[in-house]
């Protein structure tokens, strides 16, 4: 994989690639996520979904997909917004999606189009109040949906 390569497939998306020690990152559009996705593990050697991490950065929540070759990684980066957080899944491409975008779903509320798990928990106990917000939220206070759960 070189970064000539990279820097086709984010040319391709009309996205900026930016670089910085061993890490390569691609930002794209949401709905151009499972495209750039496709194109990155068809690279030679880099196959290999590491994760996929899920962070609340406010109005929005930031995916970031992670692939690993070597000592290289390539990340491909996107946001959905918390009002509407839907987003095509990518297991039906990578099978090792599959756990990764319903542990994020679980945690941060995100659905994942396509995702085997969607509307399933995998990590919340089914007791988890549905008004609740998700547990890795800004907004979620933990003492208040242990009081919801009877916990308290």
């Amino acid at each position: 994989m070189s970064n000539e390569e990279l820097a086709k497939i984010a040319a391709t998306f009309g996205a900026p690639l930016s670089s910085h020690q061993n890490t390569v990152e691609i930002s794209v559009s949401s709905d151009k996520v499972l495209e750039a996705c496709k194109a990155v593990s068809s690279l030679p050697g880099l196959y290999h979904l590491t994760t996929i991490t899920g962070l609340d950065l406010g109005e929005e929540i930031g995916l970031l997909y992670q692939f690993w070759q070597g000592r290289k990684f390539v990340v491909v980066r996107t946001t959905v917004q918390k009002s509407a957080p839907k987003i095509q899944s990518v297991s039906g491409t990578l099978a090792s999606a599959t756990l990764y975008e319903a542990e994020i779903q679980d945690l941060l509320g995100v659905t994942f189009e396509g995702n085997p798990y969607s509307g399933k928990k995998l990590l919340l106990p089914d007791s988890y109040p549905a008004e609740a917000p998700p547990p890795l939220r800004k907004e979620a206070d933990p003492e208040k949906i242990r009081r919801m759960m009877g916990l308290e």
